[in-house]
Formats: structure tokens, sequence, C-alpha cells
């Protein structure tokens, strides 16, 4: 797995590639929560070049959300492909979680 961390138009996004499993999603969670501790919002999560998610890694989101709500924080998923998707509307997370096509809808709303 790769991360990034840009900024698109003012706004942090990690930027992901590759596999988010048990042996990756550690990493993540580390970036993820240094941006929470950081009071970081929004922050946008850009999926669009993820091949694969595990429990490990929904788990990881979900513990950043968690820590985003606690200070009034946004987190947005954005460019999920449908294989990801599926398993976040499977575990109904889709109503968890503001999921946006692309980053420009997510700037949007």
């Amino acid at each position: 797995m790769q991360i990034r961390v840009v900024e698109d138009n003012g706004v942090k996004v990690i930027a992901l590639a590759g596999e988010i499993d048990m042996h990756t999603s550690p990493v993540l969670r580390k970036e993820l929560m240094s941006l929470v501790q950081k009071k970081v919002t929004p922050l946008f999560v850009d999926f669009n070049e993820v091949s694969y998610i595990d429990s490990s890694g929904i788990a990881t989101f979900v513990e950043g959300l968690k820590g985003m709500k606690s200070y009034g924080g946004t987190l947005k998923l954005v460019d999920i492909p449908e294989r990801i998707m599926d398993i976040f509307s499977f575990a109904k997370l889709d109503k968890v979680f503001e999921i946006r096509g692309t980053l420009h809808d997510a700037h949007n709303g």
C-alpha cells in the first residue's frame, strides 16, 4: 500500500493505492490518527487506486471517523472503486461515512 498526503484546494487528502489489510492498516492508522490528533477538518480519503480492503482497514476508518467526530471534524471517502464500495455497502457503512464520487463532489457537498 502507498499513502500520500496531499492538498487539494486547501483540503488535506489521503491518497491511497494498493491493498489495505492487516499488514498495511497499522501504517494507515498511524497516518490517519496523526491527522486526527492535529484536528484536521475536513479530511478526504481518495480510494481511486485501492485494490483491496479487509476488516482491519475498515476498522481503521471507523476509528478515524470516531476520533474526528469527537471534535466536530468531517471525514469524506471519495472515488471508491465498485468492488470496494460493495464491502462498505454490505457492512452498511455507506450509511455511516460521507461517500462522494470524486474530489470535486466532496468539495461541493
